[in-house]
């Protein structure tokens, strides 16, 4: 058995539009997760791959953020992978508490390449195209992104970067460390527990009202800082082709300008995956 990379999509994308005298801030366009990386245990007999996916979350929260609305979501997604490199990816998400309760289909492309020779460094590049139930002009459909992850032994860096358009235009970046921990390891499954640590960046649009004598202004200005701190507690059984994992999840939010009362957050997610090779 060896293990190779697969780069499976996941995407959360959401635009709020706010005043300062009735809400806090404007976030435009912020990608909550932007993708995962996981190892698989698979044979590298054949070089054609589906991998399915079904993700539920108990809460759902954007950035982080708890804009006082209770529900769950899930997330079903199919792909398909051609040797190590090219992907071809299929995905949707239900809320349960939104109207319509499945907000986007997103269909992803990607190529991925080794940089050096012992396989330390991996460069991917990804283009999505998102289809949105509701029309809004400021909703980006374009998404643009790369990742550079280091591996060494069981100590993962990811770095990731992106730019939304077609809408109101944005940009992200990312920074996330793992650590694998093999708990049980048989010639017929596994248990690993692998806590990660990760920094979401975002540009957003903050508006912010002054007052200059009697004629009260609306300034806006662009800014690009870190907006959510996430800590995974992730436990993966692999058994065979299939792939169970639950994991429990902290949010803790940067509170950006004019933003007041922000409260850390936290949710559990449970996935199950099949992995077939054609």
């Amino acid at each position: 058995m060896k293990k190779i990379i697969f780069i499976g999509f996941f995407l959360f994308s959401f635009l709020v539009s706010s005043q300062t005298d009735e809400e806090d801030i404007i976030l435009n366009s912020v990608l909550d997760e932007l993708f995962k990386t996981d190892s698989l245990s698979v044979d590298l007999v054949r070089s054609d791959y589906l991998y399915t996916t079904f993700s539920i979350d108990d809460k759902v929260y954007f950035a982080g953020r708890n804009f006082g609305i209770n529900q769950y979501s899930f997330t079903p997604n199919i792909s398909y992978m051609r040797g190590q490199n090219f992907f071809l990816s299929l995905g949707s998400a239900y809320f349960s508490e939104l109207n319509p309760n499945w907000d986007f289909i997103s269909l992803s492309s990607g190529y991925s390449v080794f940089l050096d020779n012992s396989k330390r460094f991996n460069l991917t590049g990804i283009y999505s195209r998102i289809f949105f139930s509701a029309d809004s002009d400021e909703l980006n459909p374009n998404r643009l992104a790369i990742s550079l992850v280091y591996n060494k032994k069981n100590l993962r860096t990811r770095m990731s970067g992106g730019y939304l358009f077609g809408g109101s235009s944005s940009l992200y970046s990312a920074l996330g460390v793992s650590y694998n921990i093999n708990l049980v390891e048989d010639y017929k499954w596994d248990l690993t527990f692998n806590p990660e640590l990760s920094f979401l960046f975002s540009q957003q649009t903050v508006s912010e009202q002054i007052s200059s004598g009697f004629s009260p202004q609306q300034i806006e200005q662009d800014v690009f800082e870190l907006i959510n701190t996430k800590i995974e507690f992730p436990i993966e059984l692999d058994f065979g082709s299939w792939d169970f994992e639950v994991s429990y999840n902290l949010n803790f939010p940067s509170p950006l300008i004019s933003e007041t009362n922000i409260i850390n957050t936290s949710f559990f997610t449970f996935t199950i995956g099949y992995f077939v090779g054609l």
